[in-house]
């Protein structure tokens, strides 16, 4: 029970997190104004470099929104896990079935928030590159993987995703063993 505690106020925490971070990040949508040609103004030089200047800084916050949430839920599934042991054997199949549905539901809900911030930051670094194409960035000076290709190579080796596909794999199979040890429980509680 006091494992359960302990996960219910990692929840909470994470959700303050997540509130705390929506209230500091709102911005006031206004439709861009459009010429009397009904298509969209191209922007001046200036506002391509601000725009870049509000991509990265984006792209940053969302960095460090991934993986708050991936430490959050990584400490959360470890409190679930002590939970199944806190008597050193397994425990009975309804205390098991209990913390393994909420190791489920947990891992989910982990895999939910990440896929969507791992959107977020990808739509950035689009943007990023979309933007630094427009102003004529020579490769070596970009900050897009997508456009400088060499210094990611160099510093982050060949597959410079790997980490994002671990993190989505982390919550797939955090939800599928936990999913398993619900089910081992089930069958023994018959």
């Amino acid at each position: 029970l006091i494992g359960l505690w302990f996960i219910m106020g990692s929840i909470g925490t994470v959700k303050i997190i997540l509130l705390k971070y929506r209230e500091e990040n709102e911005m006031e949508f206004k439709e861009p104004i459009q010429p009397k040609d009904s298509g969209y103004q191209e922007l001046d030089r200036p506002e391509i470099w601000g725009q870049l200047t509000n991509a990265i800084n984006l792209s940053t916050r969302e960095d460090q929104v991934l993986w708050s949430i991936f430490g959050v839920f990584w400490g959360a599934n470890a409190i679930l896990l002590v939970a199944l042991f806190t008597t050193g054997s397994l425990p009975s199949p309804a205390v098991g079935i209990v913390v393994s549905a909420v190791g489920v539901s947990l891992s989910f809900t982990w895999h939910i928030i990440q896929r969507r911030a791992l959107g977020h930051l990808e739509r950035f670094e689009e943007l990023i590159r979309k933007l630094e194409e427009k102003l004529g960035f020579h490769p070596d000076y970009a900050i897009s993987v997508k456009i400088n290709k060499k210094d990611y190579a160099q510093f982050l080796g060949k597959h410079p995703g790997l980490a994002r596909a671990l993190m989505k794999g982390c919550s797939l199979v955090g939800t599928g063993l936990w999913a398993l040890g619900f089910i081992i429980f089930l069958l023994k509680l018959r």
